[in-house]
């Protein structure tokens, strides 16, 4: 289903972009994937900017929050209550690095680093659901984590979004093992994402 209304809590939803030359990142971006740039008029919104693809939110791009800041792209993931999500991310080890807040009447938000090191933000959605046009060539299709511990990775993920972890093996050209785990909200659901090795 290409065009989205909502997300089931636990689903990654939206991805966005933190960069210092904005008007670099939106030519980039728009050449590359025929996306528009719509930046956001309200004051509020710091600069952020909203790229669209046939009309639809497809992901978003901000300015760097500090120079410590490296550019990167960040996945959110949907939660029905950041609060209790970010609560829960503590329990399991998470370095939270911005506590939930709300931007406008958007949807709230919070940032913590997972036990292994990873950054990911977390989504309660209000006017925002997320992307709405996903699985097409030049949107969101696919969102992985690539982690030097695979098992603090699952055991965390686990128990902050409730996630599944089916890995797989797979023979290397060297003669080795290689795997690979997809995460699911449900044990016989769709996969949701993936995990693997550094």
């Amino acid at each position: 289903m290409p065009q989205r209304t909502e997300y089931t809590p636990g689903t990654p939803s939206w991805v966005d972009l933190g960069t210092p030359d904005i008007e670099g990142s939106t030519a980039f971006y728009t050449a590359l994937f025929g996306w528009k740039a719509d930046a956001q008029p309200d004051p509020e919104a710091g600069g952020y900017v909203m790229f669209t693809k046939d009309g639809h939110n497809v992901a978003g791009m901000g300015p760097l929050m500090s120079d410590e800041q490296p550019p990167a792209w960040t996945t959110y993931i949907t939660v029905a209550d950041a609060d209790a999500t970010i609560a829960a991310a503590k329990a399991a080890g998470a370095q939270v690095m911005m506590e939930p807040m709300d931007i406008m009447e958007a949807g709230s938000m919070a940032v913590f680093f997972d036990a292994t090191g990873a950054g990911v933000s977390i989504w309660q959605p209000k006017d925002h659901i997320g992307a709405e046009l996903v699985n097409e060539p030049g949107s969101l299709c696919w969102n992985e984590l690539t982690t030097r511990d695979a098992e603090a990775a699952k055991a965390f993920y686990g128990a902050v979004f409730g996630w599944h972890a089916h890995t797989s093996t797979f023979p290397l050209p060297d003669g080795g093992e290689g795997s690979y785990t997809e995460w699911r909200l449900d044990p016989d659901g769709d996969p949701i994402g993936g995990l693997m090795v550094m």
